[in-house]
């Protein structure tokens, strides 16, 4: 799937079929049918990533459910206190939390990472627990 991802892209981005396929060493007609499949092969695509992510979060649920509620509570203190609180001073203070949280669980969470992203930060903030 992931060569007919990148041919799909780079003909929305405007190179020719004719070129796409020849970097590919396959005819313009399999470019063709592969752009007539596009929405198949973007459904296919979007159930493989929705399977991935309820596989990641079953795997690290309970870790990632108590390190936001404890990172909820945290930062409702600091607004209480008036500490003006950045992004990155949050994005801290959720890996120290995480990897605590993870000795705790022990070998349950064991090989997962949390990097806490901006793409993590802004589904966070819109959940119901966090409020500033």
């Amino acid at each position: 799937m992931e060569p007919k991802m990148k041919i799909i892209e780079r003909v929305e981005r405007g190179e020719h079929t004719v070129d796409v396929a020849h970097s590919y060493n396959i005819n313009s007609s399999t470019i063709s049918m592969i752009l007539n499949n596009k929405d198949k092969i973007m459904e296919h695509v979007k159930s493989a990533v929705q399977v991935m992510l309820t596989i990641i979060s079953k795997k690290c649920g309970k870790v990632m459910e108590e390190m936001e509620k404890l990172l909820s509570v945290w930062m409702q203190d600091q607004h209480q206190h008036q500490v003006p609180l950045s992004i990155m001073l949050i994005q801290e203070k959720v890996k120290r939390l995480y990897e605590d949280l993870k000795k705790k669980h022990g070998e349950e969470s064991e090989g997962t990472s949390f990097n806490a992203s901006h793409g993590w930060f802004h589904r966070f903030k819109v959940e119901p627990t966090f409020t500033m």
